[in-house]
């Protein structure tokens, strides 16, 4: 019995792992998945720590190129792009021409939604520094539902000149799925039995930008997190769907 050189050996372990990997690629080629989280985050590498290319969002159905570890790689605005494995269902077979049928239009909706929703977070950070001023829903002053009021109505949208009038609007959205463009609202207790007395415009990162009030004075960002905002925090509201 031969026993081969370990240099052959090495060379035997790198074809058979080139093997495993074109068949594990091949098996990702030409399949389609489904995102079933919210938002999914589209990755420059297989990493969580790689930078953040865009987002897909729930029902969005997307080619899977290859596959790496517990990543699907995509082709996403000319580059790789990389989806997590746990937020991707894979269409079967009989349903993948259904699915594909209507995965252009999701993902036109999709991003279409999603840059009006960026554009309702650009809009309302121009007016970063505009002063507070009670009762006011222009650029020349606002208060809190004077801003989310004016920056909508900018998008085509009719807000009523109230916080808790706005709760009413659009549907209500979990804090851990928030996303850019969707209202917030605080009821600080020592200051209103309504059911909001403030509200501002998420930007995304756990921060919002709102007129912040009258000892503030200016239209500012503000942090989710800061012990006031988490403390009367109750809700959020999306009036622009996905």
């Amino acid at each position: 019995m031969h026993v081969l050189p370990k240099l052959m050996m090495k060379m035997v372990l790198v074809v058979l792992t080139a093997m495993l990997l074109s068949v594990m690629v091949a098996a990702a080629e030409g399949t389609s998945g489904k995102v079933t989280a919210d938002a999914l985050r589209v990755r420059a590498g297989a990493s969580t720590e790689t930078e953040i290319l865009g987002m897909l969002y729930n029902g969005t159905v997307v080619q899977l190129t290859g596959e790496e570890g517990d990543w699907y790689t995509i082709s996403y605005n000319g580059t790789t792009g990389y989806l997590h494995k746990d937020y991707i269902q894979l269409v079967e077979e009989e349903a993948q021409a259904a699915e594909e049928e209507v995965a252009e239009e999701t993902v036109a909706y999709s991003m279409e939604s999603h840059e009006i929703k960026a554009d309702v977070v650009n809009t309302a950070c121009e007016y970063l520094g505009v002063r507070y001023v009670y009762g006011g829903s222009s650029p020349s002053g606002f208060d809190c539902s004077g801003f989310t009021m004016y920056i909508y109505q900018q998008f085509g949208y009719s807000l009523p000149h109230s916080a808790s009038s706005q709760l009413d609007y659009g549907t209500s959205v979990e804090r851990d799925a928030l996303q850019m463009g969707d209202l917030v609202f605080f009821r600080d207790t020592s200051i209103t039995s309504k059911a909001a007395s403030h509200v501002g415009i998420y930007i995304g990162g756990g921060q919002f930008v709102h007129a912040s009030s009258s000892s503030t004075g200016y239209v500012i960002v503000s942090s989710l997190s800061e012990s006031y905002f988490d403390s009367y925090y109750v809700g959020a509201r999306r009036l622009i769907a996905d």
